[in-house]
C-alpha cells in the first residue's frame, strides 16, 4: 500500500488542471463542532466537521486547512499526534490524512475510503509507539507511522457482531476497545488477534438499561472507563463502578496525580480520592478532553473551550454557523449574504465580506423574530430582502429591520394557523415594488405586492386557480416585470404573472401555467432563473429545460438544451457574465455554455475541492468574478475570469509582461474588455499573428500562438482590442520571450 503526497503550499488547483478560466479554490465551513484536538509545542490543532484549525496558546490567531489546502473531507472525526509531530486526521468518509506541520505537506491513506465498507468513519485515532490504531464503524485498523502501511485489522472482536462500531482503543499491554456493543479486552498472551477467541467481551448494564463505553485510560495503575452511566474500574476480571455514578462521563484524562474527567456540561479533578468539580457549562455540549503543559481544553459543539490561569475563553475562527446554504445572493459590494433554512434547520442568516462572517440570529438580534430564513434577495439600494419560515417578511438596511407579518401586510398565513405566514420568495422589481410569494395563502392569494408608495395588494390565481394545498416556490421577475414561480406539491408546474403595469386594475392582468403536458420534462420543478438573453431557464428532477422567449413560453419550450446534464435532480442555476449555465446537482457542478449544449467542466468532490457533491445553491459575484457553492459540508469559493465586462474601454492591461514561452503550455492576461471583444495580435511590422473572439467578459487570454498553432518568436507584439463594429478600438503591446 502507498501513500499519495500532496504539498499543501504548492496544492494543484483547478486552474493547472481544468484551464485557465478556473483559478483557486477557498473553503469556508462551520467549524463549531470540534471533534477532538492535539497539543503540539505552543499550537493547539482541531479536528472539526469543517475541517482543521491551529491556534496558538498564546495568541488567537488562526490557520485553517481544507479541502482546498489538500484535505480529503470536511467532515473530519478523529485525530492524533505521532512520535514524528505528524498530525493524523480522521474523516467521517473513511480517508486518513497525515499532515507534516513543517513542510505543510500531506500523505493520504484511502484503503479505508476504497473499501467495500458501507460505514467507513473514523471514531478514534490512538497512538502507541509507531503504531497507529484507528477505530471505525466496522473494527480496528492498526497502521505503521513510519510506513504508512496497514500492519493489520481486527473485525471481529469475540462473541460481539462481527464488524461492530469501534468508538475508541486504548493500548498498553493488552488492546482495550470500546464498541457500541460493550467492552472488547485482548486475552493475555494472545498473538492472533484477528481471531474472536483472542478477546474477552463485557457488557455493562445497570437497572435493566445497556451501558455505553466511551473511554479507557490507565491511571496510576488502574484501568478506568468512562461510560454512559459514570466510570468504572477493571478488578478481578470485572467492571465496577468507581465515580461520579448515573453521570455520563464522555471523556478521561490524566494530569500528573491527578485525573480529570468531562460529562456533557462539567469538568471534574480526581485526585486524593477525592472529586471536584472545576468548571461547568450548561449552554454547550462537552465531546473531548485534552492537556497541553498550560492549558485544559474542551472540545465541545460550539467550539474549543480554553481553560487557563483561572480564565476561560472560547476559541473559534471566523466561519459560518452552521452548513446551510440554502438560498445566496451578493450584494453590490461583493459581499455575500446567506438564508440558512425552515423550521428547526434555520440558523438566521450569514453575512460574509470575503474575510469575515457576520451572523444575525434571534440571540444576536432580537429584532429579527425568527431563524428560519427561507429565502433573500438583495435591491440595488443594498436593502436586504429576507423571507421566514412562518413569521412573515424582513426589510434589513443600515442595522435596522422592518418586519411585515399577518397583522401589518393584509397577508394571510397556512390555513391551519392564520398568523403563520411563509414567504417562500420576495424580489423587487425594476420600479422599485417588492413582490411576494406567500404559498399556502388561507385566503387564497399567493402573490402580493409592497409598492413603491408603500401599499400591498394581492392577487389571486384563476386561470388556473392555486388552492390552499398548492406550495409555490423561487420567483424570478423577467425584463418584461412577469413574475415567475413553481409548485412543488398539489397542482405542479410553472407558473405566471403579468400585472401589465397596472397593479391595482387587476382585468387587464395575464396568468399562466406550463406543466408535463405542454412539454415539461418534469413537473417536479426545482429552479427558475434568468440568463443575459432574457432566456428562462428551468431545473427539474432530469435535468434542464429553457424557454428562448417569455413571452410566447408554450412555443418556445425546449427540453434539448443541458444533455450533459439530462437525468440529473437539478438544485440550483446560476448565470455567469459571460452567460455560462453553472447547474447544481446532488453530483456537483455542472458548467454548461452559454446555449446549454456544451459542457464547459465539472466539478464534484472527487476531481476537486468541492466540500461534497450535493450542490443545493450557487450565487456569482460579476465583478470578481468568483463563484460560490453551497454544499452539506461547506461554501465553495472559486475563483474564475468570468468578470463582467466594461461598459466602454479604458485601458488594456497585459500580463505578464515580459510574456515566457516555451515548452509549459502558458497564457498571457489580457484584462479591460469590453463585451463580446474580438483580439488580433499583430508583429511590430504590422502583420496578422493571431484572432480570436473572446469569451465575452472582462478577460481573455492568448497562449502565445498564431494561427496556425505555432509558438510565435521572441520579440514585441501589439495587441487590438475591438467590439463587434469596431467601433471602439484599444492597442496595447507586449514582449515575448521564447526559450
Amino acid at each position: 500500500m502507498k501513500a499519495s503526497k500532496i504539498v499543501l503550499i504548492l496544492f494543484v488547483s483547478a486552474i493547472s488542471l481544468l484551464g485557465q478560466n478556473f483559478g483557486k479554490w477557498k473553503i469556508h465551513a462551520d467549524m463549531k463542532t470540534i471533534s477532538g484536538t492535539v497539543a503540539m509545542g505552543n499550537n493547539i490543532w482541531a479536528a472539526t466537521s469543517g475541517g482543521a484549525f491551529k491556534t496558538g496558546t498564546v495568541d488567537s490567531s488562526f490557520q485553517i486547512f481544507t479541502k482546498a489546502d489538500g484535505l480529503s473531507s470536511q467532515n473530519l472525526t478523529a485525530i492524533g499526534v505521532d512520535a514524528g509531530n505528524n498530525i493524523w486526521f480522521g474523516s467521517g468518509e473513511g480517508h486518513i490524512n497525515i499532515l507534516n506541520p513543517e513542510t505543510n505537506t500531506i500523505e493520504k491513506i484511502l484503503d479505508i475510503f476504497n473499501s467495500s465498507k458501507i460505514k467507513k468513519a473514523i471514531n478514534n485515532i490512538f497512538v502507541k509507539g509507531d503504531s497507529i490504531i484507528v477505530s471505525t464503524d466496522f473494527g480496528i485498523t492498526v497502521i505503521s507511522a513510519q510506513k504508512l502501511s496497514l500492519l493489520d485489522s481486527f473485525l471481529k472482536l469475540g462473541n460481539f457482531s462481527a464488524e461492530t462500531k469501534v468508538l475508541s482503543t486504548f493500548k498498553s499491554n493488552l488492546f482495550y476497545v470500546c464498541t457500541e456493543s460493550g467492552v472488547a479486552i485482548q486475552k493475555a498472551g494472545a498473538q492472533n488477534l484477528s481471531a474472536p477467541e483472542s478477546w474477552n467481551n463485557y457488557t455493562l448494564n445497570s437497572n435493566g438499561k445497556t451501558i455505553t463505553p466511551y473511554k479507557i485510560l490507565q491511571f496510576n495503575s488502574d484501568v478506568l472507563l468512562a461510560t454512559s452511566n459514570g466510570v468504572y474500574k477493571f478488578q478481578n476480571n470485572t467492571w465496577n463502578p468507581f465515580l461520579l455514578s448515573e453521570r455520563k462521563i464522555v471523556d478521561l484524562a490524566v494530569s500528573n496525580n491527578s485525573l480529570l474527567l468531562i460529562s456533557e456540561d462539567s469538568l471534574y479533578q480526581y485526585s486524593n480520592s477525592q472529586i471536584t468539580t472545576l468548571y461547568n457549562n450548561s449552554s454547550v455540549t462537552f465531546r473531548m478532553l485534552n492537556l497541553s503543559p498550560s492549558a485544559i481544553y474542551i472540545s465541545t459543539a460550539n467550539g474549543l473551550i480554553e481553560l487557563k490561569n483561572n480564565k476561560t475563553r472560547m476559541l473559534l475562527p471566523s466561519s459560518p454557523a452552521s452548513n446551510s446554504f440554502l438560498n445566496m445572493a451578493i450584494a453590490p459590494n461583493g459581499s455575500v449574504w446567506i438564508a440558512t433554512g425552515k423550521d428547526l434547520t434555520g440558523k438566521g442568516f450569514f453575512q460574509f465580506d470575503g474575510e469575515k462572517w457576520k451572523i444575525f440570529n434571534m440571540k444576536n438580534y432580537p429584532q429579527l423574530v425568527s431563524d428560519a430564513i427561507y429565502n433573500l434577495s438583495i435591491g440595488s439600494d443594498t436593502t436586504i430582502y429576507l423571507g421566514t419560515w412562518g413569521k412573515g417578511a424582513i426589510f434589513y438596511k443600515n442595522g435596522k429591520f422592518d418586519v411585515f407579518n399577518t397583522t401589518n401586510s393584509g397577508m394571510s398565513g397556512i390555513p391551519a394557523d392564520d398568523k403563520f405566514l411563509v414567504i417562500s420568495d420576495l424580489k423587487p422589481d425594476s420600479k422599485g415594488n417588492v413582490w411576494f410569494v406567500n404559498p399556502l395563502s388561507s385566503a387564497g392569494k399567493p402573490l402580493s405586492v409592497y409598492t413603491k408608495d408603500k401599499k400591498w395588494i394581492h392577487y389571486s390565481f384563476t386561470n388556473p386557480t392555486i388552492s390552499t394545498n398548492e406550495f409555490l416556490d423561487k420567483m424570478v421577475i423577467d425584463e418584461n416585470n412577469v413574475k415567475w414561480f413553481f409548485a412543488t406539491q398539489g397542482n405542479r408546474g410553472i407558473y405566471y404573472f403579468n400585472d401589465k403595469g397596472t397593479l391595482e386594475n387587476t382585468l387587464d392582468d395575464t396568468q399562466g401555467y406550463i406543466s408535463k403536458s405542454d412539454g415539461l420534462s418534469s413537473d417536479l420543478i426545482s429552479y427558475l432563473t434568468l440568463d443575459r438573453r432574457g432566456q428562462l431557464w428551468i431545473g427539474t428532477d432530469v435535468g434542464v429545460n429553457m424557454i428562448s422567449d417569455p413571452t410566447r413560453p408554450k412555443t418556445t419550450l425546449s427540453t434539448l438544451v443541458g444533455l450533459s446534464v439530462r437525468n440529473q435532480s437539478v438544485n440550483c442555476i446560476a448565470v455567469d457574465p459571460i452567460d455560462q449555465k453553472w447547474v447544481g446537482t446532488n453530483n456537483g457542478v455542472f458548467v454548461l455554455s452559454s446555449d446549454g449544449y456544451q459542457l464547459i467542466n465539472y466539478f464534484n468532490a472527487k476531481n476537486s475541492p468541492l466540500p461534497n457533491d450535493n450542490v443545493m445553491s450557487i450565487t456569482i459575484d460579476s465583478k470578481s468574478g468568483k463563484v460560490y457553492i453551497g454544499t452539506d459540508y461547506g461554501l465553495a469559493e472559486l475563483s474564475t475570469s468570468f468578470i463582467e465586462p466594461k461598459e466602454s474601454f479604458e485601458s488594456l492591461y497585459i500580463y505578464p509582461n515580459p510574456f515566457v514561452i516555451g515548452k509549459e503550455e502558458s497564457s498571457v492576461t489580457i484584462d479591460g474588455l469590453i463585451r463580446n471583444s474580438s483580439i488580433k495580435i499583430l508583429s511590430v511590422t504590422g502583420d496578422l499573428v493571431a484572432n480570436f473572439e473572446t469569451p465575452g467578459g472582462k478577460i481573455a487570454f492568448w497562449n502565445g500562438k498564431d494561427s496556425n498553432g505555432n509558438l510565435v518568436s521572441s520579440g514585441v507584439y501589439f495587441i487590438v482590442a475591438f467590439d463587434e463594429e469596431g467601433n471602439n478600438i484599444k492597442t496595447s503591446k507586449v514582449a515575448v520571450i521564447r526559450k
